[in-house]
């Protein structure tokens, strides 16, 4: 009678260990699947954060190069700002970057708000206050596109790969020229 039931048991036995390999493997996909699509996120919100710096940076140029007095220039550049969206986008860097791309987009972030700070006081695109908060802005970037391509495991430009003399382009500025440090 003990043999009647070994079949059944072995059964049973056969689908409890199947059914926990199902398992397993689906939690293994269900994790790799998690990394890929945090990894994807943050791929995005570099991405994201970049173009929010150039857009911010876009709108404080066309705020410097127009004709309006100091006092409209405060507000104006303040929307420049808001309107690229950076502050929520630098948000969500906070949050799901690695530290390098953090300490990196951050120095970005407030070189950008020194671009901003020159504009409010006055700043017009041709001058060396604008120049001499751009410049800055212009290599923190990069050093931000760089962090971000050493995370996603790319090759690391330099400034001479790209034909450049630095990050900064001061020596390539017709307003700075080669006197500019």
């Amino acid at each position: 009678m003990a043999a009647d039931w070994l079949p059944i048991v072995g059964t049973a036995i056969g689908g409890a260990v199947a059914l926990a390999g199902a398992l397993v493997a689906d939690s293994r996909r269900d994790r790799s699947q998690r990394v890929r699509d945090r990894e994807l996120d943050r791929w995005r919100t570099y991405v994201d954060f970049a173009e929010a710096l150039d857009a911010a940076h876009s709108a404080l140029r066309e705020v410097a190069r127009g004709g309006m007095s100091t006092p409209d220039r405060h507000p104006a550049a303040d929307q420049a700002v808001q309107h690229s969206g950076v502050y929520r986008v630098r948000e969500r860097l906070l949050m799901s970057a690695t530290i390098d791309g953090v300490m990196a987009g951050e120095s970005a972030f407030h070189r950008l708000i020194d671009i901003r700070n020159a504009v409010r006081a006055g700043a017009a695109l041709s001058t060396p206050e604008y120049h001499s908060a751009y410049h800055p802005f212009a290599e923190a970037l990069w050093i931000f596109r760089t962090a971000v391509r050493t995370e996603l495991g790319e090759e690391i430009l330099t400034p001479a790969g790209l034909g450049r003399p630095s990050w900064s382009e001061r020596e390539s500025c017709p307003q700075c020229g080669q006197a500019a440090p």
